[in-house]
């Protein structure tokens, strides 16, 4: 099996580069917001920043994301906070960029503007359910009803055909209830799940105060999403912990599967997609990043330089995809080029972005 991945990582690479464009493009679009989550790696405030993009500056960056051929993700902060948030999505899709939208669940979120999404063409629905129940999710996002708020969302999405992505953040304490919201979601909202991501969690922003699962809790968490996500009604991912791909990997091969047949999947479970490298993050002022979580480093301002020239040519950036230049046990793993580990987390972690994913338990030969 190591031979095979040591094959993959070399011979199968290059068709999971990602140097040319992004795959997703994620703008914060506002940092306000009018909750107050424990994770969340913003201050959020509930009035806007006067010195975001304006927008004829959103309108310069999406014909950007047009010709990088990615998809644009708007998020936040509450994209909702922006009063002209529908008028970008009609200029966005006019051109053919492919839209997603994260909006916070606040009474901003209604049946009409749900309705109003889909008919403006938006793809797919990101929400935020982090418990199974009023007491778990309410607690964790801090403003009680968001709960019961959600479910109803879900609601609207399903009576107007909405595809919807649900974000999970994973910490020490909401791990023991992954396996109660898989079984929420399979019976009570599949459709219009369409997606669900478990996001491990980066100790950055108000998610300091949380704590961190163990790199044995992980990989405990990796053996249940795979027998789980075999029989799910929804695809089931993972985020910040792309050694899941090395995990899945070994499992398939020691299953019997081939190397073909696994490289089939790759770009289904982002082979190489990380920090940086098929994706990147465009501030609420037009500062670029490596993503939402890696604030550094910062590689420019698409007010100062076309996002295509920033994301191909930064060093920031050229260097955070040069996988034989990380560090320590990652460094010398046979699986680096298509996982990387989360340089959020080992950059959180330790404050060097090369260094080891502190979550990971596989020890390379």
């Amino acid at each position: 099996m190591r031979e095979y991945a040591l094959a993959m990582s070399t011979a199968y690479f290059p068709s999971f580069t990602y140097g040319d464009a992004p795959v997703n493009v994620y703008w914060e679009m506002t940092v306000a917001c009018d909750l107050a989550c424990r994770h969340c790696r913003a201050d959020s405030l509930s009035r806007r920043d006067p010195q975001e993009l304006t927008t004829e500056e959103g309108f310069a960056l999406m014909r950007e994301v047009k010709a990088l051929g990615s998809h644009l993700v708007l998020t936040g902060g509450d994209p909702l906070k922006r009063p002209d948030v529908f008028e970008l999505i009609a200029y966005g899709r006019s051109i053919g960029v492919p839209i997603a939208i994260t909006p916070a669940v606040t009474p901003l979120l209604t049946e009409e503007v749900v309705r109003r999404l889909k008919a403006a063409g938006v793809a797919t629905m990101g929400m935020s359910l982090d418990g199974p129940s009023a007491l778990a999710h309410d607690g964790f996002r801090q403003i009680d009803g968001t709960f019961d708020m959600s479910l109803r969302a879900l609601g609207w999405a399903r009576d107007v055909g909405m595809p919807v992505q649900i974000n999970t953040t994973v910490t020490r304490d909401t791990l023991a209830l992954v396996p109660q919201m898989f079984d929420l979601l399979k019976e009570r909202c599949a459709p219009p799940v369409r997606r669900w991501s478990l996001f491990v969690l980066i100790p950055v922003g108000r998610g300091l105060m949380l704590g961190s699962p163990s790199a044995r809790e992980i990989e405990d968490l990796f053996a249940w999403v795979y027998e789980h996500a075999q029989h799910a009604p929804f695809h089931v991912s993972t985020v910040e912990a792309p050694h899941y791909r090395r995990y899945w990997m070994q499992r398939r091969l020691a299953e019997g599967a081939t190397l073909e047949e696994v490289e089939k999947r790759g770009r289904m479970m982002g082979f190489g997609i990380r920090d940086g490298s098929g994706i990147v993050f465009v501030s609420h002022v037009g500062d670029v990043y490596p993503a939402g979580f890696l604030p550094f480093p910062k590689v420019g301002n698409v007010r100062e330089a076309p996002l295509s020239e920033l994301y191909r040519t930064a060093p920031g950036l050229t260097a955070l995809r040069a996988m034989d230049n990380l560090q320590g046990r990652c460094g010398r793993c046979e699986y680096r080029h298509l996982c990387g580990g989360s340089r959020a987390r080992a950059w959180a972690s330790t404050g060097d972005v090369m260094a080891s994913d502190p979550l990971c338990l596989h020890e390379p030969a």
